[in-house]
């Protein structure tokens, strides 16, 4: 049984290394390619979500004009190639070896896979027609936000259906506490049950409009990241061993989107990469009932959206702003902070708040 346990985690690191090393030797292949077609913003963002037209965050947006967008394809991409390379494999010559290195399976990673496929597809659809003349028909670019939040949350559903229907999930944990649905009475004879559908569309929705934090050079991996990294550690740890070996594979590819983003960034992650990760992150915490863990984990995810969702607010209701701008790495450059200080500091935290949740969940376990 020792030996097994070690032998995965051989397997879940080499895996890490050897999808570091992939991405690293495509990633300029891909930078070509996108400069090539030109695919970035033809037009910086000159007024804000509310409608008026922005003061402080004008210059960052009028500086990152001319960089090309859509470079999350290094990061899906790599993980789904490695998925299908084993699972290939295995179709081929199917035995204990390749069974050992295949790491699709139809209730651990078949879900997560799939919303990584789908939400990357869905982004890049976004980050294409934010690159065309017109820009879309949203005032950031790309599609209106809401029709985003209507296939975001068609995604969602169908996600949380397969978790009632095909996995059977109908209980969630809260730290020490586990919180049975079916025990719930509900009106009209309806199964508590079916409240993971709504709690599942809950939590996806929210992780996905934390890809906010996609702004600066560096920030959006260099904080996610570690979050990849503690749900790997606490899937390990409740061995589910396909699910770790997924995470990590997409640590390491998203590891060497970081080399070439870092100031001076050489691509944006855009929504392709954004909108798959944040979703898979999310289904991950559901599948391996650790979602408690979540917002301590990505707390600094979530104070980029929390912080912009109290700022139009404030804005529409009271006329007058909480902050300086919003999300709140804006507000952090509007008092004085320089983009690094910003992006380095909120690094260490995430890496301080991901080794908190990991230590949590193990806890708790």
């Amino acid at each position: 049984m020792l030996q097994a346990y070690y032998l995965e985690a051989a397997k879940i690191l080499t895996y890490t290394a050897l999808a570091f090393f992939v991405a690293m030797y495509w990633a300029p292949y891909l930078i070509r390619l996108l400069n090539w077609l030109k695919f970035w913003k033809k037009g910086y963002k000159t007024v804000a979500t509310t409608g008026e037209e922005l003061v402080v965050t004008k210059q960052f947006y009028k500086d990152n004009d001319h960089k090309p967008r859509a470079g999350g394809i290094l990061v899906w991409v790599t993980t789904l190639a490695f998925a299908l390379f084993f699972w290939f494999i295995l179709k081929i010559e199917s035995n204990e070896l390749t069974q050992f290195l295949n790491f699709i399976d139809r209730r651990e990673t078949f879900i997560p896979l799939g919303t990584l496929f789908f939400g990357s597809v869905l982004g890049l659809i976004d980050d294409a027609l934010a690159t065309m003349d017109g820009g879309g028909n949203y005032a950031a670019g790309g599609l209106k936000l809401s029709h985003r939040m209507m296939v975001v949350a068609f995604i969602s559903l169908l996600i949380s259906l397969w978790f009632y229907y095909r996995v059977d999930i109908s209980s969630f944990s809260v730290f020490a506490w586990e919180i049975n649905l079916d025990g719930i009475s509900l009106p009209f004879g309806i199964e508590g049950g079916w409240l993971i559908i709504p709690i599942t569309l809950i939590i996806l929705m929210a992780t996905w409009s934390t890809g906010i934090i996609d702004g600066f050079d560096g920030l959006f991996a260099g904080v996610v990241i570690p979050v990849i990294l503690c749900f790997a550690g606490l899937a390990f740890s409740r061995q589910m061993y396909d699910i770790a070996t997924m995470m990590m594979v997409m640590a390491g590819s998203t590891t060497a989107y970081l080399w070439f983003n870092i100031p001076p960034a050489k691509f944006f992650m855009g929504d392709t990469g954004t909108v798959g990760i944040l979703l898979t992150i999310a289904v991950v915490a559901i599948l391996t009932d650790y979602i408690y863990v979540l917002p301590i984990a990505g707390l600094m995810l979530f104070i980029s959206s929390g912080s912009a969702i109290i700022q139009i607010f404030s804005k529409k209701v009271f006329k007058k702003k909480v902050f300086l701008a919003a999300p709140f790495h804006h507000h952090l450059e509007a008092i004085g902070w320089t983009k690094v200080q910003v992006t380095m500091r909120y690094w260490l935290i995430s890496i301080m708040l991901s080794a908190l949740g990991l230590a949590v969940g193990l806890l708790f376990r």
